[in-house]
């Protein structure tokens, strides 16, 4: 244990010799969570930015804008009286949705006849495409339902008939895990979770080769110490580092983002340190099989996006082809951001977890032993060949 902790002590001091590497384990993951925060924070597609076109210029007209203004959904930019600056504010971005109101609309009312609004929006951000489209039903609808009230009431209907008539069938909804839909609560942790990923994946990948590099790590592959404490007196800095980035990210998210991270404390613990585990045994196996630090980047370049992208986070998996799962399947991140989501917003015990947890706890014996049992040889030199970015071997 003695000699665990010496190396765990030479490798601290080699890290806080290293300003860039101080700032990358210690800053950049707070830093990354206070911007992605930042953009984040309000969680929720408010003040969607709204044109009105009033063609009519009736009393039922100044009813269906007042509706809109009355919405906290919608913020009305004023000046836009036509169709055509309607579109030009439209492609300069000013509004991202309209509502034209048609001539004769109150005399269409007036007469019974079927009157439309014609809404358009803005699509090419699916974002604000979705939830506009869904603010500008809830107006209209509930618009709708007051118009016929009205006109029931006229009729001499009581209030208890009007809503016998108008509330047939009701549909009571109920929104569960994440009852705002709160963008926040969606995908802020997930960016976070994969902040952790590669801060920890990229420092400890720099361990081994940095040593090769200053032809130092000569000296541990010719001592008398076993591979494993090499290995774990290397990687326990980083995984106490990373561990704690770990519980502060999550702590920012929920205390200043609000995102939603509730469920069992002990299981998001225990999914941390399995989580932890994979990347620091792994991150040492790849620095140990890289001969230098620039392939090391590269290799983690190649891995970062398609980790994040394939993982199901964002996209269903149910939707990716199957042979694209699978590969996504082999990454602990997919794994960790079902499992995360699955504790933290849905609240789910155990039970339900006992896949993600056999398959990260198979990945840390993995990592474990293809990290504690790497050979201590010296590889003979290449004498032949075009050597590229490459380093000392060993």
């Amino acid at each position: 244990m003695r000699r665990i902790i010496n190396i765990a002590y030479y490798e601290t001091l080699i890290i806080f010799k290293d300003r860039i590497l101080v700032l990358m384990l210690f800053l950049v993951p707070l830093l990354y969570a206070a911007v992605f925060g930042l953009v984040y924070v309000k969680g929720i597609l408010n003040d969607v930015p709204l044109a009105i076109v009033d063609l009519d210029h009736s009393k039922s007209s100044r009813q269906v804008v007042t509706a809109f203004e009355n919405s906290p959904r919608f913020q009305r930019v004023s000046g836009i009286e036509t169709y055509a600056q309607l579109e030009q504010a439209m492609r300069q971005g000013k509004v991202r949705a309209g509502v034209v109101i048609p001539e004769r609309f109150e005399l269409q009312q007036q007469q019974q006849q079927p009157s439309q609004l014609l809404t358009v929006y803005d699509a090419s951000n699916l974002l604000w495409g979705y939830n506009t489209r869904k603010y500008l039903r809830e107006v209209i609808t509930d618009f709708n339902s007051g118009q016929t009230a009205k006109y029931l009431a006229g009729l001499g209907m009581s209030e208890q008939q009007i809503r016998g008539v108008m509330n047939t069938v009701n549909c009571n909804y109920e929104v569960w895990y994440n009852p705002t839909f709160s963008y926040a609560t969606y995908f802020y942790t997930g960016l976070l979770l994969m902040v952790i990923h590669q801060i920890c994946l990229l420092s400890i990948s720099l361990s081994v080769t940095r040593d090769k590099e200053r032809h130092t790590w000569v000296q541990f592959l010719s001592s008398p110490l076993p591979s494993w404490q090499i290995f774990a007196g290397k990687a326990l800095p980083y995984f106490i580092v990373n561990f704690f980035n770990y519980t502060l990210l999550l702590w920012v998210a929920a205390h200043f983002v609000h995102a939603k991270i509730e469920g069992s404390l002990g299981l998001v613990i225990l999914f941390g340190l399995l989580f932890d585990v994979i990347i620091t045994s792994f991150g040492f196996f790849i620095s140990y099989v890289a001969p230098n630090s620039l392939q090391v980047t590269r290799y983690l370049m190649l891995v970062s996006v398609p980790a994040f992208i394939t993982s199901g986070f964002t996209w269903p998996q149910t939707h990716i082809p199957l042979a694209i799962n699978a590969l996504a399947n082999l990454m602990p991140y997919t794994w960790m951001s079902e499992a995360f989501r699955m504790i933290t917003l849905k609240n789910l015990p155990l039970s339900y977890l006992l896949t993600h947890l056999a398959v990260l706890g198979g990945m840390s014996v993995v990592g474990l032993a293809l990290s504690s049992t790497f050979s201590k040889q010296r590889k003979p030199p290449q004498h032949s060949g075009v050597l590229v970015n490459s380093g000392t071997k060993y």
